[in-house]
């Protein structure tokens, strides 16, 4: 069965201290950066599909959902535009060149992109996922993936919030769609 390891929004904006966003703390407490490149590492080893998730906007923000509580705030304060500092995977990841960069403009990682497109086209069946933040865009992308008929598995300490309790519930109810399982059960 073939692997993929997707990545989700671990970008300056959402993970660097100077970002606008506050997942930094979580990520700094739990060693998260170093455990995910050790996740990284193996994954490259076996031969899995690396696939790293940003969420990024042209400068007009003509793909924001301005109804949304999240990305009319991202247009407001200039944030999450594609091509600047923000969007960029933050530089403690070892991030690869020829690693497959996917931009969405929503919250999914599969809502409008072509993730399930590159999945299958490489004959993946099993995803592993690491990424911020855990009750949005992780819970997100792991029920997407659970509905298109992927086996999934969360790698919680390499997932991270704002919210430490948020973080914890919905790792809880993920079980119910997914393995839910720490870097070291997956190395």
């Amino acid at each position: 069965m073939k692997k993929s390891l997707i990545i989700i929004d671990y970008i300056n904006e959402i993970c660097h201290k100077d970002g606008a966003f506050d997942c930094y703390p979580m990520l700094v407490e739990n060693q998260s950066v170093s455990k995910l490149n050790r996740v990284i590492a193996h994954a490259r080893k076996e031969s899995w599909l690396i696939i790293w998730i940003i969420v990024g906007f042209d400068k007009n923000y003509l793909e924001a959902n301005i109804k949304s509580p999240i990305f009319s705030k991202a247009k407001e304060y200039k944030k999450l535009q594609r091509g600047t500092w923000g969007t960029e995977i933050i530089s403690d990841l070892d991030s690869q060149e020829e690693e497959l960069i996917i931009c969405k403009n929503s919250i999914s990682a599969f809502y409008g992109t072509n993730l399930d497109h590159v999945l299958r086209t490489n004959e993946v069946e099993e995803i592993y996922i690491a990424g911020v933040s855990t009750e949005v865009a992780v819970q997100s992308a792991v029920r997407d993936a659970h509905d298109r008929g992927y086996k999934v598995t969360v790698i919680s300490d390499c997932c991270g919030s704002s919210h430490k309790a948020r973080h914890d519930a919905s790792l809880e109810m993920l079980t119910y769609m997914a393995d839910v399982v720490e870097s070291s059960e997956v190395l």
